[in-house]
Protein backbone atom coordinates (compact mmCIF):
# COMPACT_ATOMS: atom_id res chain seq x y z
CA UNK A 1 0.00 0.00 0.00
CA UNK A 2 1.48 3.34 -1.07
CA UNK A 3 0.81 6.32 1.12
CA UNK A 4 1.00 9.94 0.04
CA UNK A 5 3.05 12.66 1.70
CA UNK A 6 2.25 13.52 5.32
CA UNK A 7 0.41 16.78 6.10
CA UNK A 8 3.62 18.18 7.63
CA UNK A 9 5.53 17.54 4.39
CA UNK A 10 2.77 19.28 2.41
CA UNK A 11 2.83 22.35 4.65
CA UNK A 12 6.65 22.54 4.45
CA UNK A 13 6.48 22.34 0.63
CA UNK A 14 3.72 24.94 0.55
CA UNK A 15 5.71 27.29 2.79
CA UNK A 16 8.77 26.84 0.55
CA UNK A 17 6.76 27.57 -2.59
CA UNK A 18 5.14 30.67 -1.03
CA UNK A 19 8.52 31.98 0.15
CA UNK A 20 10.03 31.57 -3.32
CA UNK A 21 6.98 33.23 -4.90
CA UNK A 22 7.23 36.17 -2.49
CA UNK A 23 10.93 36.60 -3.24
CA UNK A 24 10.28 36.56 -6.99
CA UNK A 25 7.33 38.94 -6.70
CA UNK A 26 8.94 41.70 -4.70
CA UNK A 27 12.09 40.91 -2.84
CA UNK A 28 12.57 39.63 0.62
CA UNK A 29 10.66 40.74 3.68
CA UNK A 30 13.96 41.88 5.19
CA UNK A 31 14.56 44.30 2.31
CA UNK A 32 11.06 45.73 2.69
CA UNK A 33 11.58 46.60 6.37
CA UNK A 34 14.43 48.89 5.31
CA UNK A 35 11.83 51.09 3.57
CA UNK A 36 9.61 51.70 6.60
CA UNK A 37 9.53 54.94 8.57
CA UNK A 38 8.30 54.36 12.11
CA UNK A 39 7.56 56.23 15.33
CA UNK A 40 7.01 53.87 18.27
CA UNK A 41 6.14 55.12 21.75
CA UNK A 42 4.62 53.37 24.78
CA UNK A 43 1.22 54.75 23.70
CA UNK A 44 1.26 54.50 19.90
CA UNK A 45 2.98 53.21 16.79
CA UNK A 46 2.90 54.97 13.45
CA UNK A 47 4.38 53.20 10.41
CA UNK A 48 4.46 53.98 6.71
CA UNK A 49 6.18 52.43 3.74
CA UNK A 50 8.46 54.72 1.78
CA UNK A 51 9.04 54.56 -1.97
CA UNK A 52 9.89 56.92 -4.83
CA UNK A 53 6.33 58.27 -4.92
CA UNK A 54 5.92 59.06 -1.21
CA UNK A 55 4.74 57.53 2.08
CA UNK A 56 1.81 55.17 2.51
CA UNK A 57 0.35 53.87 5.76
CA UNK A 58 -2.83 53.94 7.83
CA UNK A 59 -2.09 57.48 9.08
CA UNK A 60 0.07 58.87 6.24
CA UNK A 61 -0.88 59.05 2.57
CA UNK A 62 1.62 61.45 1.04
CA UNK A 63 2.87 62.02 -2.49
CA UNK A 64 6.41 63.38 -2.80
CA UNK A 65 8.12 64.96 -5.78
CA UNK A 66 11.37 66.91 -5.91
CA UNK A 67 9.44 70.10 -5.09
CA UNK A 68 6.28 69.06 -3.18
CA UNK A 69 4.93 66.90 -0.38
CA UNK A 70 1.13 66.66 -0.39
CA UNK A 71 -1.74 64.46 0.71
CA UNK A 72 -3.04 63.51 4.16
CA UNK A 73 -1.27 63.05 7.50
CA UNK A 74 -3.35 62.05 10.54
CA UNK A 75 -6.52 63.19 8.75
CA UNK A 76 -5.09 66.65 8.08
CA UNK A 77 -4.45 67.99 4.57
CA UNK A 78 -0.78 68.54 3.73
CA UNK A 79 0.44 70.92 1.03
CA UNK A 80 4.16 71.67 1.27
CA UNK A 81 6.58 73.19 -1.24
CA UNK A 82 10.19 72.02 -0.99
CA UNK A 83 13.37 73.74 -2.11
CA UNK A 84 17.01 73.14 -1.21
CA UNK A 85 16.82 75.34 1.88
CA UNK A 86 13.13 75.81 2.63
CA UNK A 87 9.85 74.06 3.41
CA UNK A 88 6.73 76.22 3.03
CA UNK A 89 3.00 75.60 2.87
CA UNK A 90 0.29 74.33 5.17
CA UNK A 91 -0.52 71.35 7.39
CA UNK A 92 -4.14 71.19 8.50
CA UNK A 93 -4.68 74.80 7.33
CA UNK A 94 -1.84 76.00 9.60
CA UNK A 95 1.27 77.66 8.14
CA UNK A 96 4.64 75.96 7.69
CA UNK A 97 7.79 78.01 7.10
CA UNK A 98 11.03 76.18 7.84
CA UNK A 99 14.64 76.83 6.90
CA UNK A 100 16.73 73.74 6.16
CA UNK A 101 20.51 73.69 6.41
CA UNK A 102 22.55 70.67 5.40
CA UNK A 103 26.17 70.13 6.39
CA UNK A 104 28.16 66.93 5.91
CA UNK A 105 26.24 64.31 7.93
CA UNK A 106 23.91 66.80 9.66
CA UNK A 107 20.60 68.38 8.67
CA UNK A 108 19.13 71.21 10.73
CA UNK A 109 15.66 72.66 10.41
CA UNK A 110 14.14 75.68 12.17
CA UNK A 111 11.13 77.95 11.90
CA UNK A 112 7.41 77.28 12.29
CA UNK A 113 5.64 73.97 11.69
CA UNK A 114 1.84 74.02 11.63
CA UNK A 115 1.95 77.38 13.36
CA UNK A 116 4.32 76.30 16.19
CA UNK A 117 8.01 77.09 16.70
CA UNK A 118 10.13 74.10 15.66
CA UNK A 119 13.83 73.27 15.55
CA UNK A 120 15.15 69.80 14.71
CA UNK A 121 18.63 68.35 14.15
CA UNK A 122 19.22 64.99 12.46
CA UNK A 123 22.71 63.46 12.46
CA UNK A 124 24.04 59.91 12.17
CA UNK A 125 24.22 59.80 15.99
CA UNK A 126 21.16 61.70 17.23
CA UNK A 127 17.76 63.18 16.52
CA UNK A 128 17.04 66.13 18.81
CA UNK A 129 14.80 69.16 19.00
CA UNK A 130 11.11 69.92 18.68
CA UNK A 131 8.47 69.71 15.98
CA UNK A 132 5.08 71.21 16.70
CA UNK A 133 4.01 70.18 20.21
CA UNK A 134 6.63 67.41 20.62
CA UNK A 135 10.27 67.56 21.71
CA UNK A 136 12.74 64.71 21.13
CA UNK A 137 16.05 63.58 22.59
CA UNK A 138 17.02 60.40 20.72
CA UNK A 139 20.36 58.70 20.06
CA UNK A 140 21.22 56.05 17.49
CA UNK A 141 21.12 52.43 18.59
CA UNK A 142 23.84 49.87 17.93
CA UNK A 143 22.03 48.57 14.85
CA UNK A 144 22.51 52.06 13.30
CA UNK A 145 18.90 51.87 12.05
CA UNK A 146 16.86 53.13 15.02
CA UNK A 147 17.03 56.20 17.23
CA UNK A 148 15.87 55.70 20.84
CA UNK A 149 15.30 57.95 23.82
CA UNK A 150 12.66 60.28 25.22
CA UNK A 151 10.04 62.69 23.97
CA UNK A 152 7.68 65.18 25.54
CA UNK A 153 4.42 66.27 23.90
CA UNK A 154 2.80 68.98 25.96
CA UNK A 155 2.88 67.76 29.58
CA UNK A 156 3.18 64.08 28.54
CA UNK A 157 6.75 62.71 28.85
CA UNK A 158 7.55 59.31 27.35
CA UNK A 159 10.62 57.11 27.66
CA UNK A 160 11.41 54.17 25.39
CA UNK A 161 10.59 56.08 22.18
CA UNK A 162 11.96 54.65 18.92
CA UNK A 163 12.22 56.22 15.47
CA UNK A 164 13.33 54.37 12.33
CA UNK A 165 14.30 56.49 9.30
CA UNK A 166 14.99 54.64 6.04
CA UNK A 167 17.65 55.98 3.70
CA UNK A 168 14.96 56.29 1.01
CA UNK A 169 13.00 58.91 3.00
CA UNK A 170 12.99 62.15 1.06
CA UNK A 171 14.65 60.66 -2.01
CA UNK A 172 17.98 62.23 -1.13
CA UNK A 173 16.55 65.71 -0.52
CA UNK A 174 17.24 67.14 2.94
CA UNK A 175 14.06 69.26 2.71
CA UNK A 176 11.97 66.24 1.71
CA UNK A 177 13.39 64.12 4.53
CA UNK A 178 12.82 66.84 7.14
CA UNK A 179 9.30 67.62 5.87
CA UNK A 180 8.26 63.96 6.09
CA UNK A 181 9.92 63.56 9.51
CA UNK A 182 8.17 66.69 10.78
CA UNK A 183 4.78 65.25 9.89
CA UNK A 184 5.57 62.00 11.69
CA UNK A 185 7.24 63.52 14.77
CA UNK A 186 4.63 66.23 15.35
CA UNK A 187 2.02 63.55 16.07
CA UNK A 188 1.38 63.56 19.84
Amino acid sequence: MTRGPTPQLWSMKTACILTVAALLAGGSAVAKTDDIVELRTPRTTVRASVDATGLQGPDLRLRMTDTTLSGQAFQRPVDLNLSDQRIQGTVGQKPVDLSVREQPGVVEMSGNFAGQPSSLTLSPDELTGSVGPCGYNLIIERDRKHYSGTRACGDQREDNVHVAIPKTLGGGSASGRMAALSLLLSHP
